[in-house]
């Protein structure tokens, strides 16, 4: 099989998709070979993230991706979420075929542009 269960499991079934009110930081990753995008919205309370949601348009796996990242990085403190790899989204995906590794880039990527955009909202620099 191509996909793992899992990674089949959160594109059928998305965790956390969709927009949040009132963020307390948003980012976004594009992946420009195919076009794909990932835009992240966190919410953060006492330096963790609390809650995370997101929107994405490109493939399959890609949307599992964001839904995988949507569980496994809750709770995590804020300044993690800076530099959250692409590794760790695609191993909780139990792997990627190497031409769909791209999807756990720009998912990592958005995340970690919603940490930034929180972190500079919080120091007044917006």
């Amino acid at each position: 099989m191509r996909y793992s269960p899992t990674v089949v499991d959160h594109f059928l079934n998305p965790r956390n998709a969709g927009l949040m009110r009132d963020p307390d930081g948003v980012g976004e990753d594009e992946y420009e070979g195919c076009g794909d995008l990932a835009r992240f919205f966190l919410r953060v309370a006492d330096g963790r993230a609390r809650e995370l949601r997101f929107q994405t348009y490109g493939c399959g796996p890609t949307i599992a991706a964001a839904s995988v990242a949507s569980e496994l990085l809750v709770e995590r403190a804020v300044e993690d979420l800076v530099n959250v790899k692409a590794e760790e989204i695609e191993h909780a995906l139990d792997g990627l075929p190497e031409d769909r590794k791209h999807a756990a880039d720009v998912v990592a990527g958005a995340v970690r542009a919603a940490a930034l955009d929180h972190l500079r909202r919080r120091s007044g620099h917006v």
